[in-house]
């Protein structure tokens, strides 16, 4: 009998650290070995263009490791459904919600290059540039396509609003 309950235990514990060690090595893979060996998501918002989702670094690993394989399971899930909600918003040109669900969705520790080109794009039309130059970097960083041409042509924008800003400053003290 007590051979029969370690012998569970054992593989009890083998089976969800297999699933913590799997979930947790997502975001550390390449987009090839993701393609190659799993992990690549299968929705449509998901597989275009070769995005992917992984687990976003510098998170609170501790708290990951202790997460049980059904709320590891449940956090992919959440955040997948946020990610079509921001999907759907930026499509619809509601920035405002945009950035609310594409926020909630990086919250749970995932991220994907589209999501934060999106969101760059949704932060400089609500007019918050210094959010909007964060997230141009991170989907240069994270792989977008295109994204560095993006972020040069809101350069340009943000030295033209300065310009403005300057011209309509000098305006107002002549006056």
């Amino acid at each position: 009998m007590k051979k029969l309950i370690l012998t569970t235990l054992l593989l009890i514990g083998t089976g969800i650290a297999y699933a913590q060690e799997s979930h947790y090595h997502k975001g550390l893979r390449s987009q090839e070995e993701n393609a190659k060996y799993g992990g690549v998501a299968s929705e449509p918002h998901f597989d275009g263009g070769g995005y992917y989702w992984s687990r976003a670094r510098n998170v609170d690993d501790v708290a990951i490791s202790k997460e049980t394989p059904e709320d590891s399971l449940a956090r992919v899930n959440e955040f997948k459904r946020l990610c079509r909600l921001a999907y759907d918003a930026y499509e619809e040109g509601n920035a405002l919600n945009t950035v609310t669900y594409g926020d909630s969705a990086l919250q749970k520790r995932y991220h994907t290059p589209d999501l934060y080109f999106f969101m760059a794009v949704s932060f400089e039309k609500l007019g918050s540039y210094d959010d909007a130059n964060w997230a141009y970097h991170k989907a240069i960083d994270t792989g977008y396509p295109g994204a560095q041409k993006f972020y040069n042509d809101f350069k340009v924008r943000q030295k033209e609003r300065k310009a403005e800003k300057r011209k309509t400053k000098r305006n107002k003290t002549e006056e």
